[in-house]
């Protein structure tokens, strides 16, 4: 093969390694940025449970501080009885301190049913903790072989633009202008295969003689249509077939 052809190809194999690489550096930092968020609603999916326990504790106490008032009420209602003097006023207290128990009775069921849902909210809270810290980890594990992989995604990237100076070093510099307009002009393709006499990089059918010229590989050659410099990559399985049946 022609050596500056060879040059050209394996330039664009390089170039193509490091255009998609940096395509991958593009990616992970928003891959990233994913875990991140949803370990943000993680934390957010917990804090609400938390808040379910906080309040329902904060319910229980201020129950617990009434039941005791109506205790302390019922207490001093009873210290009473032995200064009434009549039935009358008696009878009254005695049907006030029916009532007041059995707002007590009310007020001790009412804490009951809180505590039965504070125990069940701490239940769900725990279940949610185990699971939450099994998919932290998780996430945290993918993260961090992400940000391992951005350093050896950089790593590549410099040691495939060494490879590509030393490929520069040796084209001539008017080639090398030509290769890096094909590129800027067809989005990275500057060098396409030519395959059943079509181009790869524009798909134009290449007259037969020039696809001739073109299979020997020992000069360079343009497409006619996109001007892209065109090379012809043997069928191994097809040469293989061709010496069997010769």
């Amino acid at each position: 093969m022609n050596g500056e052809l060879d040059t050209l190809i394996k330039l664009q194999e390089i170039d193509f390694l490091i255009l998609s690489l940096k395509q991958k550096l593009e990616i992970i930092p928003l891959e990233i940025k994913n875990f991140e968020k949803k370990m943000q609603e993680i934390d957010r999916q917990f804090e609400n449970e938390n808040k379910k326990v906080i309040n329902l504790e904060k319910k229980r106490k201020e129950k617990e501080i009434e039941i005791e008032d109506i205790n302390d009420k019922i207490k001093k209602l009873k210290e009473k009885t032995s200064q009434i003097k009549t039935n009358k006023e008696y009878q009254a207290l005695l049907k006030e301190i029916e009532l007041v128990q059995e707002n007590l009775k009310k007020e001790e069921e009412n804490l009951l049913l809180i505590l039965y849902d504070l125990d069940e909210a701490k239940k769900v809270l725990k279940e949610i903790k185990a699971d939450i810290d099994a998919r932290k980890r998780e996430i945290e594990d993918n993260k961090k072989q992400l940000e391992k992989e951005i350093d050896i995604t950089a790593q590549q990237i410099e040691e495939l633009k060494k490879e590509r100076k030393e490929l520069i070093n040796k084209l001539p510099s008017e080639l090398y202008e030509e290769y890096i307009e094909l590129m800027k002009k067809h989005k990275g393709l500057a060098v396409a295969q030519v395959k059943n006499s079509v181009c790869q990089g524009c798909f134009l059918h290449i007259p037969p003689q020039l696809y001739v010229e073109i299979k020997l590989n020992q000069s360079i050659y343009h497409c006619p249509q996109c001007g892209r410099f065109l090379y012809y990559k043997p069928d191994k399985k097809l040469e293989q077939a061709q010496v069997q049946t010769q």
